[in-house]
C-alpha cells in the first residue's frame, strides 16, 4: 500500500509542471485575461482628452488685429508638434493592438506606463510655449518625447512575448505572429532614440534655435507610416476571414 502511495506522489509532483503550464496557458487565453476591447476603448479615451486638454491650452488674443493673431504662433507650432506627436503613438499603438488576443496583467501595466507619461504632453508642451521655447522646458519636452518613446517600446515588447506564449493561435496566426515575436531588428527604435537624443543635446546647447522640435519631427516621422510588418501581417490574417 505505502509503496503504491509513493508512486502516485511521485507521479503527481511529476505532472505538476505539466498541469501548472495548462492553468498557466488557460489563464492567458482565456480565463482571467481582459477582452482587449477594453484596452482600447481605455486607451483612445485617454489620449482623446490629451489632446484636448492641449488645444485648450491655446488661449484666444485679446485683440482683434492680425498682430495679436500672430502672437498665437509659438502655441500653435508647439501644439502642432505634440499632436502630430501624440497622433503617431496613436495610430502605431492602434495598428499594433490589432494583433493581441487577450490581454493580461503585464499588458495592462504596460500600457498604463505608456499612457501615464504620455498625459504629461499637455503639461509639457503649455510650459515649453509659455515660455517661449526656454531651455529648461524645452529640454523637459524633450526628455519627456523619449521617456514616451521607452514606454511605448515596452509595451511592444511585452506584447511580443505575450504573442509567443499564444496557446490558441491557429496554425495561420501562430505563423504570422511568430514573424512578429522573432523580430530581429530594431532599426526604427533605434533611430528614434537617436534623434531623441540629438534633440536633448541640441536643446541644451541651442536652446533658442528652435533645432530640438526638428530632430524630434524626423523622429516622429519614423513612426508615421505604422510598422509595415504588422501591416502586412494584418493583411495576411484578413485572407481567411469570411466577407460580411
Amino acid at each position: 500500500m505505502s509503496t503504491q502511495t509513493g508512486e502516485k506522489n511521485r507521479g503527481q509532483r511529476r505532472n505538476a509542471p505539466a498541469a501548472c503550464a495548462i492553468l498557466s496557458c488557460r489563464k492567458l487565453c482565456g480565463g482571467s485575461s481582459m477582452d482587449k476591447g477594453r484596452m482600447e476603448a481605455f486607451s483612445d479615451g485617454v489620449i482623446a482628452i490629451i489632446i484636448t486638454i492641449m488645444v485648450l491650452g491655446i488661449e484666444a488674443p485679446d485683440g482683434a488685429s492680425l498682430r495679436d493673431l500672430l502672437g498665437l504662433l509659438p502655441a500653435v507650432a508647439a501644439y502642432l508638434v505634440s499632436f502630430v506627436g501624440v497622433g503617431t503613438y496613436w495610430n502605431n499603438h492602434h495598428h499594433l493592438l490589432k494583433l493581441v488576443r487577450h490581454v493580461d496583467g503585464r499588458m495592462l501595466w504596460a500600457n498604463l506606463a505608456f499612457l501615464f507619461v504620455l498625459s504629461f504632453f499637455p503639461l509639457a508642451t503649455d510650459w515649453m510655449q509659455k515660455t517661449s521655447f526656454a531651455p529648461l522646458p524645452t529640454t523637459c519636452y524633450v526628455v519627456l518625447n523619449m521617456l514616451v518613446s521607452l514606454t511605448y517600446m515596452n509595451l511592444e515588447r511585452v506584447i511580443r512575448h505575450a504573442m509567443g506564449r499564444d496557446c490558441g493561435a491557429t496554425p495561420k496566426e501562430e505563423l504570422a505572429r511568430r514573424a512578429v515575436v522573432e523580430k530581429r531588428s530594431l532599426l526604427k527604435e533605434r533611430l528614434t532614440l537617436v534623434f531623441e537624443l540629438v534633440g536633448l543635446v541640441l536643446a541644451l546647447a541651442l536652446p533658442k534655435s528652435h533645432l530640438a522640435l526638428v530632430a524630434l519631427i524626423v523622429a516622429f516621422a519614423f513612426w508615421i507610416v505604422p510598422d509595415l510588418r504588422i501591416v502586412r501581417l494584418l493583411d495576411f490574417l484578413a485572407e481567411d476571414e469570411p466577407e460580411e
